[in-house]
């Protein structure tokens, strides 16, 4: 992964990833942590702290290649059938297959939200969001190693 590919990958997906983000890429593409990983969040839903796991970070894959944690694809499919909104990037998901994203543009842009799979916002359609970090680096801090 070079820093060429991330341009290509950001006009793909008509967005600008955050710096922290990008440094992510160059170092790993994504992939399934060596360490089974989780974070602790407001669940919107229930007004209470909820934790989950990571199962993979989406992975870029060069032209002519994909498989089904294609971040490219992942997107498409989830933008295309109305599941998370235009600026949003999911870049993730955990075991239960709830997806992870990044707003990339709007109101919170770079915050990181879970996405509950089973639950819709009323107000839009969309996947019901609960906020986990501000940032991407701020969510990176957030994980820890499930004992």
């Amino acid at each position: 992964m070079t820093k060429e590919d991330i341009l290509e990958f950001e006009e793909k997906l008509n967005t600008k990833f955050p710096e922290a983000y990008v440094d992510f890429l160059l170092e790993s593409n994504g992939g399934t942590p060596e360490e089974d990983l989780a974070f602790d969040f407001i669940d919107i839903a229930s007004n209470k702290k909820n934790s989950t796991d990571i199962r993979e970070f989406y992975i870029f894959y060069p032209e002519g290649e994909s498989s089904y944690d294609d971040i490219i694809k992942v997107n498409y499919i989830m933008k295309s059938e109305g599941l998370v909104p235009e600026e949003c990037l999911v870049f993730a998901d955990d075991s239960a297959g709830n997806p992870i994203c990044m707003k990339t543009g709007g109101e919170n842009q770079e915050s990181i939200f879970f996405c509950d799979h089973e639950l819709e916002n009323t107000n839009d359609g969309y996947l019901l969001m609960s906020k986990v970090a501000d940032s991407f680096d701020e969510f990176i801090e957030k994980l820890y190693i499930i004992e």
